[in-house]
């Protein structure tokens, strides 16, 4: 992929408070649900934040687009395959048009994945007609080759979309494939599975220990750089608005979501309480969030 180059970015002013988004939450009764399968929210002219219905896929996962000055980046194509109950790509296709060519010229469009849970790749075949090296493929070897991340999981990258760096950071331990991305222009770190708020399953108690302490040093470098964390962005909600109280997993219907973004400080208790946890897996509770210990796939 692409190395960050010289060009100057600028310091975007956020059009959307994610605080604030009223996302789809399903129904009580999903055959009367009148919510589109996608719903998008720009966070400004070159972000977009997208959410699968939960009466279309339980999970309801969160998607993001970014725009740079030559190239688009989706990271996540859901948990549906079927384009006539979840149209992705037709979705981004219309943002790209609707939005326009920033420099006289369509941007490329590449596709990436938290990990590759089949929640996170379903409706990958929805881009199948895109030039080669396009879409990320699944497994640790295939995402450090798509990233060109030299010594995984230690190793990172940075991908340039044009003016606008993307920090690749291998965190296995939910996945042994999983990523998290930082965008340096926004301040956004997209967790993925990885940390979100709801259910933060550990497949690789010793991975996921130390993905997390990676990513609290990835933080405290990120504000000495001059780059801080503005948002925590994950890949689900499955937490109430309630300290301490999640949803059921597996429910299509969640009326008292909690807002999507964490924030550094969720990152660092996880950190935290990791290491106080030690090598023993074990079930902890947050406010917003749970560690869920449960066999690898």
């Amino acid at each position: 992929m692409a190395r960050l180059g010289t060009a100057r970015y600028p310091d975007p002013v956020p059009s959307t408070d994610l605080y604030a988004v009223r996302w789809t939450h399903g129904a009580a009764d999903c055959d009367r649900s009148t919510d589109p399968p996608i719903q998008v929210v720009p966070y400004d002219d070159d972000t977009f934040v997208l959410r699968q219905s939960k009466c279309v896929n339980f999970e309801a996962p969160f998607m993001y687009l970014l725009f740079g000055a030559d190239t688009v980046l989706l990271h996540d194509t859901g948990a549906t395959a079927d384009p006539g109950l979840f149209p992705l790509r037709r979705t981004v296709d219309e943002i790209i048009a609707a939005r326009g060519p920033r420099h006289g010229a369509r941007p490329r469009l590449i596709v990436s994945h938290t990990h590759g849970h089949g929640d996170h790749r379903a409706a990958d075949e929805q881009f199948a007609d895109l030039p080669a090296s396009s879409v990320a493929g699944i497994g640790a070897d295939e995402v450090a080759g798509f990233f060109g991340i030299a010594d995984w999981p230690a190793g990172q990258a940075t991908l340039d979309l044009g003016g606008r760096p993307v920090d690749v950071l291998p965190t296995p331990g939910h996945a042994p494939d999983h990523v998290m991305l930082f965008d340096r222009t926004r301040g956004l770190l997209l967790s993925g599975d990885a940390l979100y708020p709801g259910w933060l399953f550990a497949r690789d108690w010793p991975m996921f220990r130390m993905s997390a302490r990676r990513a609290a040093d990835f933080t405290r470098a990120t504000a000495q750089s001059g780059h801080p964390i503005r948002h925590v962005l994950g890949a689900h909600i499955e937490a109430t608005s309630r300290p301490g109280e999640l949803y059921e997993y597996g429910t299509t219907y969640q009326p008292d979501e909690t807002p999507l973004p964490l924030t550094v400080h969720d990152l660092v208790a996880l950190d935290a309480a990791l290491d106080e946890a030690g090598d023993t897996p074990q079930q902890i509770v947050f406010d917003q969030f749970a560690v869920e210990p449960v066999p690898p796939d």
